[in-house]
């Protein structure tokens, strides 16, 4: 793989150089000057809260502008990932999940917190579900790696990502993109901007795409004869429409206010299973003769009566219909005020999320399972910052903010299997003496049953901060900050078991529990609830609970030229307890805490036509929160504490006036220190209850977390064709991931690599350009995460493909 994509590489040079001597003549008319002053581009980033040179951000930063994801592709976040070093990104049944240098949330079921905060025109994304609709005419992206406590605040353990959107300009303009490629797709954007009266300026976006699916769903074949094709929809497609108004007022000559509206819908069937493995089956001989693997028998008895799906097979078999009917919409205010010498900024924002799928994790033509997923979730935030004069020897940044959420999540898993389940589970009790005595008879329908992890949580969470810089020397700047943040969560578990209704429109009918033998099971007070002895509650949580934590950062930073700096940090940084919604855990988890120690350096050498990054960092982690699936429930549980090491080499070099390389390597051994988890799945001894089995983390990797990953990119810029031509292949690597904390290797993603290219033209006039594209050119198929499906759900590991080979071309303009 490293040949062939070494081999495009070398090709894109060999024609770079070969069209540049051919067209030399053209080449030759650019003047002295021109090719003289040619230097890599450097991005002005917000990251620090203050507009700054990347090269002078004393951080672990990556950030790509408009310009930059062009000439890459770049159309969302999960191609950001292939291009910037230690972040792992995939989207997860309509979520963007997000992982940096090891650190992040793995997301089974709707309600999870992300480890990494993520940011949209300064407004915190609370739920994963609205971070992919916000990548949308965007200006740029900033991916802040390392634990950012002082800065942003909670569930940024990880890291932070910025997304920034395109402003208003002050000259009538505007553009239109259209993209055509394989499975059929039509992308269609266009954008207007400009002044519509003195002091006003707008910009209005829009962009719609339509794409067949990269999956095909084999239906049941029922009746139809062997000479008949099998039923099938497509799914993994895309449906939907995004736009944005971004409205800017000068309220005064030192005070703008901007007000923007965004607004999603997508319908399709866009959220898919595809079959990773049996799971513990592939670990444990003769698992499903054990007490752990006899439970998911019921299960298989359905699913391999019929055709099943094969492993990481984009042709899947289901007997049921999906679909997905998300929307996302937002407004957000902003004033920008000039205040004397000093910046004030106020930013207060709602956003309304509310996904709502449906599909299937079996994998298989017999009617089986389905699972259908919801949120209705809102969220309002206002913060402000106060910032001196940076040029002073003394600076800083004030600040505070005030954020609250309210979320009902619904995660309905239906299996057909569940009847043997229940009646023995009933023999059970009564022979344990916990039920009396009664004739146990639960008739096989397909009404039964529907598992329901379901739940509200609310949130309410204020922050102050202050970040401080102090010039020792001309060359030498301390810089501290502080950030203390309290927050109070609350929530109701809506977790039992019911009969679909007998006819279309009628009422569920709860079996478990059942309030007739255990009445503390459900109850709307938070006093003397008793889940049933299946751990079916239905209650309110023990809370609310209230966290508080204080996160320092202390730095240095050395710059003795113009383009070097040296830089050294410590920083704490936390990620908010709560509730695990959607189960019997009525108490909170708590929050998991992390310091960071990092070093680095930032240089630019040779005139600026050769720059490199460089970083080392070292974790202190604990209190890790892992989510499983534990007795077909998602439990989140602290588990003890782990190490992240690793280094990381950013690099971009000016070959000639042609030709540039850019890339990225990282470095990462993020293992456990200290912990021990149950591990319900791997049989326990027959002195032992089953699924008690502990296993010690010490010394496991952490998941999504790549001991090597390395990118490379090639570009070449010339004139040709009587116009300018570019030429661009990039390829990243890297090494194999576990997907739990046990590390097991039916539950993994072996090394892989992803290689992309395009070649645009635009004519001298600059009227339009016109560009071929291809990305994961060697159709590499791999897994981008995987979860477990539950224990009497066949304990098998599902999960989500990354995108097969797609190519196309595209046509824009710009006025």
């Amino acid at each position: 793989m490293l040949k062939r994509t070494f081999g495009a590489t070398v090709s894109v040079c060999a024609v770079a150089i070969a069209m540049n001597s051919a067209m030399a003549q053209e080449v030759a008319g650019s003047s002295a000057e021109d090719t003289e002053s040619r230097t890599l581009s450097t991005v002005t980033v917000t990251a620090t809260r203050r507009e700054q040179s990347i090269q002078d951000t004393g951080a672990s930063v990556s950030a790509l502008d408009s310009d930059a994801m062009r000439i890459r592709s770049v159309e969302s976040v999960e191609d950001i990932a292939d291009l910037v070093p230690g972040l792992q990104v995939s989207s997860y049944q309509g979520d963007t999940s997000i992982f940096i240098r090891g650190i992040g949330t793995p997301v089974i079921v709707a309600g999870a917190d992300s480890s990494t905060a993520t940011y949209l025109d300064g407004v915190y994304l609370s739920r994963a579900a609205a971070i992919g609709p916000g990548f949308f005419d965007v200006e740029r992206v900033e991916v802040l790696r390392g634990p950012q406590g002082t800065l942003y605040g909670r569930n940024a353990t990880g890291g932070a990502v910025n997304i920034i959107t395109k402003r208003p300009t002050d000259e009538f303009s505007g553009e239109a993109r259209l993209i055509v490629g394989n499975y059929d797709r039509t992308q269609v954007f266009a954008a207007l901007s400009g002044p519509v009266t003195e002091g006003v300026r707008v910009r209005l976006a829009v962009q719609k795409e339509d794409r067949s699916g990269y999956t095909t769903v084999h239906l049941p074949r029922g009746a139809l004869p062997p000479s008949q094709p099998d039923r099938t929809f497509d799914a993994e497609d895309k449906h939907d429409i995004v736009a944005r108004a971004k409205v800017e007022f000068d309220l005064t000559p030192s005070a703008m206010f901007t007000l923007t509206g965004d607004y999603y819908e997508a319908d399709d069937r866009a959220n898919v299973f595809h079959f990773a493995s049996l799971g513990y089956q592939e670990e444990v001989p003769n698992w499903l003769g054990t007490r752990e693997g006899s439970q998911t028998l019921p299960y298989f008895g359905i699913k391999n009566s019929g055709r099943i799906s094969a492993v990481a097979s984009r042709d899947i078999y289901s007997a049921v219909d999906y679909f997905n009917k998300t929307s996302v919409w937002g407004l957000t205010g902003r004033l920008d005020w000039a205040v004397g010498d000093y910046d004030l900024q106020v930013i207060t924002g709602y956003k309304d999320t509310d996904p709502d799928f449906q599909n299937s994790f079996d994998l298989g033509d017999t009617f089986n399972t389905y699972i259908h997923r919801s949120e209705d979730h809102q969220q309002w935030n206002a913060d402000f910052q106060i910032s001196s004069p940076s040029e002073k020897r003394f600076s800083w940044i004030a600040g505070g903010g005030y954020f609250s959420e309210e979320n009902d999540v619904q995660n309905n898993i239906f299996g057909d299997f569940w009847e043997p389940i229940l009646i023995q589970g009933l023999l059970d009790l009564q022979a344990a003496n916990v039920l009396p005595a009664f004739p146990v008879d639960i008739p096989e329908s397909t009404l039964c049953c529907e598992l329901h992890l379901n739940g509200s949580q609310e949130t309410e969470a204020f922050n102050i901060f202050v970040d401080t810089s102090f010039d020792l020397t001309d060359t030498l700047t301390l810089k501290a900050g502080l950030r203390y943040s309290e927050e109070e969560r609350d929530g109701f578990q809506n977790f039992d078991l019911a009969f679909l209704p007998a006819v279309p429109g009628g009422d569920l009918v709860r079996f478990a529990p059942e309030v007739m033998f255990f009445p503390n099971a459900v109850s709307d007070q938070r006093d003397g609830v008793q889940p049933d002895p299946f751990g079916f509650v239905v209650a309110p949580v023990e809370g609310p609970a209230t966290f508080d934590a204080t996160t320092p950062k202390i730095a240095l930073e050395w710059a003795p030229t113009d383009d070097l700096l040296v830089y050294a940090s410590a920083q704490r940084g936390f990620k908010s307890g709560g509730y695990n919604i959607g189960s019997n855990q009525r108490t909170p988890y708590e929050p998991e805490e992390i310091w960071a120690y990092e070093g680095g350096v930032k240089a630019g050498l040779l005139e600026d036509r050769l720059r490199f990054n460089a970083s080392a960092f070292v974790y202190d982690y604990t209190n890790l929160q892992a989510q499983d699936s534990i007795a077909n429930q998602p439990i989140i549980r602290n588990v003890g504490k782990a190490e992240v090491k690793g280094a990381e080499l950013e690099f971009a070099a000016l070959l000639s006036d042609v030709f540039q390389i850019d890339g990225a390597v990282t470095y990462l051994d993020a293992t456990f220190t200290e912990g021990e988890l149950t591990e319900p799945l791997r049989p326990a001894p027959l002195s032992e209850p089953p699924g008690s089995t502990v296993r010690n983390l010490d010394g496991l990797r952490l998941p999504r977390a790549p001991e090597w990953k390395a990118s490379f990119g090639g570009q070449a810029d010339f004139s040709a064709f009587r116009g300018d031509v570019t030429l661009r292949a990039d390829y990243t690597w890297q090494d194999e991931i576990y997907f739990t904390v046990f590390n097991i290797k039916a539950a993994s993603q072996d090394s892989y690599g992803v290689a992309r290219a395009r070649a645009a033209y635009t004519p001298a006039n600059g009227r339009y350009t016109v560009a071929l594209f291809g990305e994961n050119l060697f159709d590499e198929t791999y897994f981008t995460n995987q979860i477990l499906t539950g224990t009497t759900y066949g304990a098998e590991f599902v999960g989500t493909l990354g995108a097969p080979r797609t190519f196309g071309i595209e046509l824009s303009t710009q006025f």
